[in-house]
C-alpha cells in the first residue's frame, strides 16, 4: 500500500458518486464541511438523498467538469477509460481512492471496522446501532441500507468511526482501527490476490494494523478464522461463535421464532443473559454475537447490547421481505457467493412447508468461473430455480463463462426444475405459475435482479419495501 493520505484538499469530486461506498464516503465528507459534488451514469435512491441534502449531483460523465476541480475520488469500480477519470489524469489533478479517504478519515478516530467474506454489513450495522443506543454518538459507514438510520451513512460528534473494510481490493490494509472485527475469511477475492494464502496473510496485516491498546474480535467458528490465529496468536483477540465451546462470547439458541431468535450468551463461562433478535437465521445471531463482544469489550452494559440488537430492523437486500403475491412471501437477497446461497436457503426452508423458488443471477465471470458447481449443488436444494445472465460488475467477458454453466450442472444432477431466463419479463411469466399459499420466491444476487421481486410485487399491489434499492460499488 501506499503512504497513508495526510490531507485532504477541501474541494471533492466523487466519479461513481451514486454507488453505496461512494454515496456514504460523500455524505459523511459533506458533513465534515468538505464541498463536495460528483457524477453518476443514474439517478437512484442514494443520489436522491445527497442531493436533498444539498450536494450537487450530475448524471452522465463529462469531461469539462472536472477542469476547476481541486481533487477527485473513485472506487475500484470505476473503469480506467472513465473520460473524467482520464481528464483528471491529463491535467494532473490528485485522485483519492475511496479506500484512502475512509482510511484518513477512520484513523483519526477510534475506528471499529469490520472486514469478513460474508455478514460485514449486517454486523457494521449491528455495532452501530449499539453505539448509538449507548450514547456513543459514532460515525458510521455503511455498505448497504439500513432502517436504524435511514441510508447508509451516518455522521456523530463522538469518539469511535464504524466501518465496513473493504478487503476486496486490499484497501483495508490502509485502515489502523482501533478495533478490528473478523466475520469469516473464504476464497472469495481471488481475482485479486491470486492465492488464499495471499488473502489469509492480508488479513493478518490487518489485524497488525491495530492501535496500541486496541483489541480484535473474531468468529471463533470458521475454520480459516481459527487457523489464522493458530499460526498467528494475537493477545489482544476476543473471539465469539456458537459451534466452537472455546470462545470468549458463546451463544446458545434458546428458540428460534419465524422472524427471529431468542438465545442466550456467555462471557468467559459468565451468564450475560438473554437476548432477542427480530430478524431471521442462525448466522444473524452469529453476526450479533459480534456485536455482544464488541459491547463487552467497550464496557457498554448488558441492557444497552440487548436493547440494540432487539430493536435491530436489518440491512435492505439482507432477507428483505418485499411482499405477498396470493400467499407467496417475496423475499429479496444479495446472495451471491455458495456459502451466503446456502444460509439465506437453508433460512427460507425452514420457515415454510411449502416450495422455495430462487430467482439467481451469477455475480461476476470470474465467482462463475471458479464456483459454478459449487452455485448449483446449493440451488438444488430449492424446489424451482430461474438463472438470469450473469452481471458483470465492469468485468469483461470470458469466452465459455455463462449462467449455463450452473443450468447444465443441475440438469447432469437430475434436477429438473431450472429455467433459463434472459429478461425480467420471461422470469415473470415463470414465477406467476409458481406461487402458491405458503410459497417463499427469492431473488437472489448482487446485481439488478431485485427487479423481478420488485416487479412482481409492484404489479400485484402488494409491497412491503419503501424504496428501490441501489446496485453496490
Amino acid at each position: 500500500m501506499n503512504a497513508h493520505l495526510v490531507s485532504l484538499p477541501n474541494e471533492l469530486y466523487f466519479i461513481g458518486i451514486g454507488g453505496t461506498g461512494m454515496s456514504a464516503l460523500a455524505t459523511i465528507a459533506f458533513e465534515m464541511g468538505y464541498q463536495v459534488s460528483g457524477s453518476d451514469i443514474f439517478c437512484g435512491e442514494n443520489t436522491c438523498r445527497l442531493q436533498e441534502k444539498g450536494i450537487q449531483v450530475f448524471i452522465g460523465h463529462s469531461r469539462e467538469r472536472i477542469k476547476n476541480i481541486s481533487a477527485v475520488v473513485i472506487s475500484s469500480a470505476i473503469p480506467p477509460e472513465n473520460v473524467e477519470l482520464q481528464e483528471a489524469i491529463q491535467r494532473n489533478i490528485p485522485i483519492i481512492h475511496r479506500g484512502e479517504m475512509l482510511a484518513f478519515f477512520l484513523n483519526q478516530k477510534k475506528g471499529i471496522a469490520i472486514a469478513g467474506t460474508h455478514g460485514k454489513t449486517t454486523t457494521t450495522s449491528m455495532i452501530s446501532l449499539l453505539l448509538e443506543v449507548a450514547g456513543l454518538d459514532p460515525t458510521v459507514l455503511v455498505g448497504g441500507e439500513v432502517e436504524d438510520i435511514g441510508g447508509n451513512a451516518r455522521f456523530g460528534d463522538g469518539e469511535y468511526f464504524v466501518s465496513e473494510a473493504d478487503e476486496s481490493d486490499g484497501s483495508f490494509l490502509r485502515l489502523s482501527p482501533y478495533c478490528a472485527v473478523i466475520t469469516n475469511i473464504e476464497d472469495d477475492h481471488l481475482e485479486y490476490y491470486g492465492s488464499q494464502e495471499n488473502e489469509m496473510n492480508a488479513f493478518v496485516s490487518f489485524t497488525n494494523g491495530v492501535k496500541e491498546g486496541g483489541f480484535i474480535v473474531a468468529c471463533g467458528d470458521h475454520p480459516n478464522v481459527q487457523a489464522m490465529f493458530n499460526q498467528h496468536p494475537q493477545t489482544n483477540l476476543m473471539t465469539y461463535g456458537m459451534i466452537n465451546d472455546r470462545v470468549d462470547v458463546h451463544g446458545s439458541m434458546v428458540e428460534e421464532r419465524a422472524e427471529g431468535s431468542l438465545f442466550r450468551v456467555t462471557y468467559l463461562n459468565q451468564n450475560l443473559g438473554s437476548f432477542i433478535l427480530n430478524i431471521p437465521g442462525l448466522h444473524n445471531v452469529i453476526n450479533s454475537l459480534a456485536c455482544v463482544a464488541v459491547g463487552v469489550k467497550l464496557g457498554i452494559d448488558k441492557k444497552s447490547i440487548a436493547s440494540a440488537l432487539e430493536m435491530f430492523k436489518g440491512v435492505k437486500r439482507r432477507y428483505e421481505r418485499i411482499g405477498y403475491i396470493d400467499g407467496t412471501l417475496v423475499v429479496d437477497d444479495y446472495a451471491h457467493h455458495p456459502t451466503e446461497m446456502s444460509v439465506v436457503l437453508r433460512t427460507a426452508l425452514s420457515r415454510t412447508l411449502g416450495k422455495v423458488i430462487v430467482v439467481f443471477q451469477p455475480h461476476r465471470y470470474t465467482r462463475t468461473k471458479r464456483l459454478y458447481r459449487e452455485m448449483a449443488e446449493i440451488l438444488k436444494k430449492a424446489h424451482q430455480v430461474i438463472l438470469f445472465p450473469i452481471y458483470s460488475a465492469g468485468e469483461k467477458p470470458i469466452e465459455g463463462i455463462t449462467s449455463s454453466l450452473i443450468y447444465d450442472e443441475l440438469k447432469k444432477a437430475g434436477y429438473d426444475g431450472v429455467h433459463m431466463v434472459s429478461t425480467i419479463d420471461e422470469a415473470l411469466d415463470i414465477t406467476e405459475n409458481l406461487i402458491g399459499p405458503g410459497n417463499i420466491l427469492i431473488t437472489m444476487g448482487a446485481g439488478d435482479v431485485w427487479k423481478v421481486a420488485d416487479s412482481m410485487c409492484r404489479k400485484n399491489g402488494n409491497q412491503l419495501r419503501k424504496s428501490m434499492p441501489v446496485l453496490r460499488t
